[in-house]
């Protein structure tokens, strides 16, 4: 409680930097999951703590003692939340990023917050790790990334990056359908998976040069050359 008022905690999908600091809500919050999400959790959140804590140094030491948190509340379908005068809307997109991505939207003002569905400054994160994980889907997520573009939304906060107007969210999209384009035109030519990968990751790093992250275009390449036209 604070100052007499529930407090509520959601998390946009169950990646250990934007879910594992749940765990000190504990007792004094609601968290709230969609089912997908919740599901991620129980049987993906144990394997990404160990391999988090595998990078060392400062990841690791921040990693001591937490454990995968379990949400309190697990729905199906979008849930609303009544804050007191402003509903604040948690609706699955559907498989993305992850198959339990979760925006957040504040309908009466226009905000969407997208997590990792969206970045600024940086290439898309595909957490594309086989045979360990590899729910991410490039084709799907550029639909997810189109259909709440077609929302309007006035503010859109994203994982990482400055948050900005709609545009952040047709950017992603662009980026995806360029990503998706360059792969598949490659592909469908019977060229080498490594020719591929290195191919595409000169003709973006060129073409996006201010961006961070580049280390995720392998990742991405590697999620759409077994991907296929939905």
């Amino acid at each position: 409680m604070a100052k007499g008022r529930r407090l509520y905690l959601t998390t946009t999908h169950f990646h250990p930097e934007h879910a594992f600091g749940a765990q000190v809500f504990a007792g004094h919050a609601t968290y709230l999951a969609n089912r997908a999400q919740a599901d991620d959790l129980r049987t993906k959140g144990p394997g990404y703590l160990e391999m988090f804590r595998g990078f060392g140094g400062p990841i690791a030491d921040r990693l001591d003692g937490v454990r995968v948190p379990t949400p309190d509340v697990v729905y199906d379908g979008s849930h609303d939340v009544d804050l007191g005068g402003r509903s604040v809307r948690l609706r699955p997109t559907g498989r993305g990023h992850t198959k339990g991505d979760q925006v957040v939207e504040v309908p009466d003002a226009g905000v969407l917050f997208t997590g990792d569905l969206a970045e600024t400054g940086q290439f898309a994160v595909f957490p594309w790790f086989p045979p360990h994980d590899m729910d991410v889907s490039g084709v799907q997520w550029l639909a997810v990334m189109d259909r709440l573009a077609a929302t309007g939304p006035r503010v859109v906060v994203p994982g990482h990056g400055d948050p900005g107007g709609p545009q952040v969210l047709t950017d992603v999209a662009d980026y995806l359908r360029e990503l998706r384009d360059e792969t598949w035109r490659r592909r469908d030519s019977a060229m080498a998976g490594a020719e591929i990968v290195a191919e595409v990751r000169a003709l973006l790093t060129e073409r996006h040069p201010e961006w961070a992250g580049q280390e995720w275009i392998e990742r991405g390449v590697g999620c759409l050359c077994p991907e296929h036209a939905a």
